[in-house]
């Protein structure tokens, strides 16, 4: 018998059946999500990724407060001593993350310093697309598949797994490529209300196929035809969905997340991990972050979003049980210029700090301190590869091989206690 690849939602369309709020690619894992099949275990690690839209500015993020050169460089952005939360005798958070350096006291915040990779790539979409294929020399190639590095995790770690909630991206502007992958393209949910299973028609007929689509006395027993397996795999997604949702609806929580789009995304993802989901994989986002002009109080408004969020997500987890399950990563494609502009901002530049919270890593700075005498052509110089994170979350977190993931062998860091 001959399976149908279903590659785009219009393929859907076409039958008269939609799904709203699933990647845009959606190949042969939907074909295979019809068909009966074990789900994950609901008990292993989960990883949250926080996206920084923009390019987050490091060196307003982590300090070097110390160094002769910060003042010099950031003469209208520098932060007065007396404000700084200081770290040690070199660096020191914003003094917009009081929640952070919290974290940092409690042992459950690790922040890893000039973080990027060789010949790094000033472009907003180049440089997310490296970080989400995880391959410095990825070239976007129009009609060719492209796969995340989470996707590739999911596709590894659950070859032989038919579920389609193990990856999902909340609230993400772009569907992220770093969820998609081969088997498993990952679920994406833009807001409450587009995440379902949608029908073509008027809304009659579209509440009787939601209705039989949703009744498995109306299943065939086995696909003998293009739209049976339409039919069974429109049913698995919006089934997936609609236990999603409910879990949505039901949230409440023990802490108070901020009134912002990452909160409410954060929020959701802990209404999730309460739910017991199979979920391994969650993605949000803040987005903001491209601060060419009058950076100094977007970015603290951003700061404190940012670890007001994440604090409250980490307090709503520690109530439900559930905080030993998770790590949340949090990066941006890309850094800020060492020298503040001419418009009291700062322009794109290469590397830049990554953070990483939960109970199970050790705090600290990891990675030298960047410096701002020895630059990449005004730049600061990477000194981790990004990929040296992901081998290190992947293989002593995940519990997953990285090199078949990445492609290669990286060092680990020592943040995971």
């Amino acid at each position: 018998m001959d399976k149908p690849i279903i590659r785009t939602r219009r393929n859907f369309l076409t039958h008269g059946l939609g799904i709203v709020g699933v990647g845009a690619s959606l190949p042969n894992f939907l074909i295979r999500s019809a068909m009966a099949g074990p789900a994950a275990e609901t008990d292993q690690p989960i990883l949250v990724v926080v996206q920084l839209d923009g390019g987050n500015d490091g060196l307003a993020s982590i300090i070097p407060y110390a160094d002769e050169a910060y003042p010099e460089n950031r003469p209208t952005l520098r932060v007065p001593d007396t404000d700084l939360l200081k770290i040690d005798g070199y660096s020191a958070f914003s003094p917009a993350l009081t929640h952070f350096k919290q974290m940092f006291d409690d042992n459950q915040l690790a922040v890893v310093q000039a973080v990027g990779y060789p010949n790094g790539n000033k472009s907003h979409f180049k440089s997310m697309d490296i970080w989400h294929t995880a391959n410095p020399t990825y070239t976007r190639i129009p009609r060719e598949e492209s796969y995340g590095w989470l996707g590739r995790y999911c596709d590894t770690a659950f070859e032989d797994v038919i579920d389609s909630k193990l990856s999902i991206a909340i609230k993400v502007g772009k569907s992220p490529m770093a969820i998609r992958g081969r088997i498993h393209p990952g679920l994406e949910l833009k807001d409450t209300r587009s995440f379902r299973y949608m029908a073509a028609g008027d809304n009659m007929r579209k509440e009787k196929l939601y209705q039989d689509l949703n009744s498995s006395d109306t299943l065939p027993e086995d696909a003998s035809s293009s739209l049976d397996f339409i039919t069974k795999t429109s049913s698995n997604a919006n089934r997936a969905s609609n236990e999603i949702m409910e879990l949505i609806r039901k949230r409440g929580t023990e802490s108070s997340y901020p009134d912002s789009r990452l909160g409410e995304s954060l929020q959701m993802v802990s209404a999730m991990i309460k739910g017991n989901l199979s979920t391994r994989v969650f993605y949000v986002s803040q987005g903001g972050y491209d601060t060419h002009a009058n950076q100094e109080q977007r970015h603290l408004q951003l700061m404190t979003e940012f670890s007001t969020a994440m604090a409250a997500f980490q307090a709503d987890l520690k109530a439900q049980g559930n905080a030993d399950r998770v790590l949340t990563m949090a990066f941006s494609e890309f850094g800020r210029r060492v020298k503040e502009n001419g418009s009291a901002g700062t322009d794109h530049g290469k590397a830049g700090p990554m953070f990483l919270c939960g109970p199970n890593v050790r705090s600290g700075l990891y990675g030298e301190s960047p410096s701002l005498t020895a630059l990449d052509q005004g730049d600061l110089a990477f000194k981790v590869d990004f990929r040296s994170v992901y081998a290190t979350v992947l293989d002593k977190w995940m519990q997953t091989p990285s090199q078949k993931i990445l492609g290669a062998s990286y060092e680990h860091l020592d943040f995971m206690a």
